[in-house]
């Protein structure tokens, strides 16, 4: 039900046509975005409201406008108390003997009255039952608009006896047109004026009156030719469309969602980087349980924790800004970043006038504790770069066949969690097959795009953190020579293996449904192997030079790991002088990784790696690119 409190909700629609498909190229109106944003941000900003039906903003179809306002309207949420105000712009016209029209998209000029939408039908789902609303102010931003807004008070006059949600009361209708009705409105004149009165001009504490907006508006205009009009209907009752209070009287519950979506846009500004930021901050604090992976992840999670009360002075949201701000302020970053890190200052001071709880010398101190503590964390535990290579399968044909192509998925993941720590590319799709010699590693190598994502990754965190790489990479592609993959650093280029520690797993193994009957088998040998309870023997694992393919075969089926050299002049063989025994094994997470850190001109390649007990989750695509 909704809130039967004397509290009053501000709720703002807006939205206009700007594209004309039966209308020259002179009668398009290219300032219609710029007049809804502008009113947009007025109501959301300065005076607390939350903007609804957003996706009918701009060119939005007749039919779906006034079902849509309906629907909204006759929602369980709305109570007695909300205010709303509907702007709309664009051409408008007047129909001699008729009425005035808002012309849409498809408003066919020599069809009106068929293919425009009536003005007064933005009024008539006021009619429908179980209406609740206290005052709605109607702002008809078009040409002859006085026309169109005497239409929306004239129909409403006729219906406004069924407009009773408290007794003795009735839904106020209130209106304002941009010009009288025998004028033509110009341009973003209106939306111009109306920001700089409400932006600039001082008023009493309390309400605007919608009379004293309109005169201070018409003396900004100062023009014969456009004149605003006032009107209303239903109640004496005074307008509340505008709240004139010093803003520490205003409650967080009524500002919260607008500094979500101000510090949204923000953040959105550097959208990979701001998601490191969020996550680290979630490891670090404990506050949410999962980590954020998309933009609609990333504004639920900002909503979680701006729901959070301030507990011991701190709020959980006013801290994850204070983290990415920090983060955005280090003295390595560009100017750009230095630049982020001011609008995410200059968020929260104005959040500060709203959670007077807060201590924000405490806020301060904690955060720049804990991320102290999450550097020091991430250089303890093992950060990995994820990097998927699965084969696509054909479902434009539902073949279920493979297509050739191979779908590119790569993530950051920290050992300790379940869940991807930052995601990076999602089904940038590989075509190797036109290249001749090594196929994949040239793929990879097109435009630099992996050693690019692998060091956004990599520079996402602190600068002595350096991840290793695992590629899951299907059976076809086991002989590719992946770390000899050239990799910027600087104006230098390095082969991937000399920079980082490439580890090579199964994509099989993990994913296709046929290894599920040996998944248990292999499991526990590895098990078993990690725990030193098998007898070493060839049939547990495999030591030894880049193998064969039948070999690899042997290995895919039954084997839970093989590590190999790629260097024939400097082979791994067990148990021979002067070459690594048997017994040095018996730990072989520790002695993988000193084979790794110690000795890369053996390129070593690691199959079946169990340092991390499974590969990233799958996720909706973020993104689709295609690399020949």
């Amino acid at each position: 039900m909704g809130d039967r409190s004397n509290k009053t909700r501000y709720y703002l629609i807006a939205c206009g046509t700007s594209n004309y498909k039966h209308l020259g190229n002179d009668e398009q109106l290219s300032s219609i975005q710029t007049d809804i944003e502008r009113v947009v941000e007025l109501f959301t900003q300065n005076f607390g409201y939350v903007q609804v039906l957003r996706d009918l903003q701009l060119n939005p179809k007749a039919n779906a406008l006034t079902e849509q306002f309906a629907d909204w309207l006759q929602n369980k949420e709305r109570c007695e108390t909300d205010c709303l105000v509907f702007y709309y712009t664009g051409h408008g016209e007047y129909v001699q003997g008729d009425r005035h029209y808002l012309l849409m998209e498809e408003t066919n000029p020599k069809k009106i009255g068929q293919t425009a939408l009536p003005t007064e039908d933005l009024v008539r789902p006021l009619k429908n039952e179980g209406v609740k609303i206290a005052q709605i102010l109607y702002i008809i931003d078009t040409c002859y608009s006085q026309s169109g807004a005497g239409d929306v008070v004239s129909f409403a006059s006729k219906v406004i006896q069924q407009f009773q949600p408290v007794k003795g009361a009735n839904i106020a209708v209130h209106s304002i047109a941009a010009c009288r009705a025998k004028q033509t409105a110009q341009e973003g004149l209106f939306s111009q004026a109306l920001e700089e009165i409400l932006k600039k001009d001082e008023f009493q504490r309390g309400y605007i009156h919608p009379i004293d907006l309109v005169e201070k508006i018409n003396r900004k205009i100062a023009s014969d030719t456009q004149h605003v009009v006032y009107n209303v209907v239903g109640s004496e009752t005074s307008p509340k469309f505008l709240p004139v209070l010093p803003k520490n009287l205003q409650t967080w519950e009524e500002k919260r969602n607008d500094f979500i979506e101000q510090l949204l846009r923000t953040l959105k500004e550097q959208f990979n980087d701001s998601l490191l930021c969020i996550n680290s901050f979630l490891l670090s604090s404990k506050f949410i349980e999962e980590f954020v992976l998309d933009e609609l992840d990333l504004k639920y999670k900002l909503r979680d924790l701006a729901i959070k009360p301030v507990s011991d002075g701190i709020c959980p949201l006013i801290a994850c800004s204070e983290w990415c701000r920090l983060r955005f302020s280090d003295r390595d970053q560009q100017k750009s970043n230095l630049t982020l890190a001011q609008k995410i200052e200059n968020w929260q001071n104005e959040v500060f006038q709203y959670r007077k709880e807060v201590n924000v010398a405490k806020t301060k101190e904690i955060v720049k504790r804990l991320r102290d503590e999450f550097t020091t964390k991430i250089q303890k535990e093992n950060l990995r770069i994820q990097i998927e290579i699965e084969p696509q399968i054909d479902k434009q044909e539902n073949t279920g066949l493979q297509t050739g192509l191979f779908i590119f998925n790569m993530n950051l993941w920290i050992e300790s969690q379940k869940l991807p720590f930052g995601r990076f590319a999602e089904n940038i799709v590989l075509d190797p097959q036109g290249i001749e010699g090594s196929r994949l590693q040239m793929c990879l190598e097109k435009e630099d795009f992996l050693s690019h994502l692998i060091r956004k990754a990599r520079y996402s965190l602190t600068d002595s953190v350096k991840p290793t790489i695992e590629i899951f990479l299907p059976f076809v592609f086991y002989q590719e020579f992946l770390e000899t993959i050239c990799f910027k650093s600087g104006r230098v280029k390095k082969e991937l293996g000399k920079e980082y520690r490439i580890f090579i797993n199964s994509f099989e193994r993990y994913f296709d449904e046929d290894f599920r009957e040996i998944r248990d088998e292999i499991y526990e040998k590895k098990k078993a192997l990690w725990n030193n309870d098998l007898n070493l023997d060839s049939e547990t694992y495999y030591i030894g030079t880049n193998p064969s393919t039948s070999e690899l075969e042997m290995i895919e089926q039954a084997l839970p790991i093989a590590v190999w050299s790629r260097n024939d002049q400097k082979p791994l063989v067990e148990g021979e002088e002067g070459q690594i025994k048997i017994s040095e094994w018996k730990d072989w997470p520790d002695k993988i990784h000193h084979l790794r850190k110690h000795n890369q001109d053996l390129e070593i390649t690691l199959f079946w790696d169990d340092l991390y007990p499974k590969p990233s989750r799958r996720c909706r695509p973020l993104n689709t690119k295609v690399v020949e």
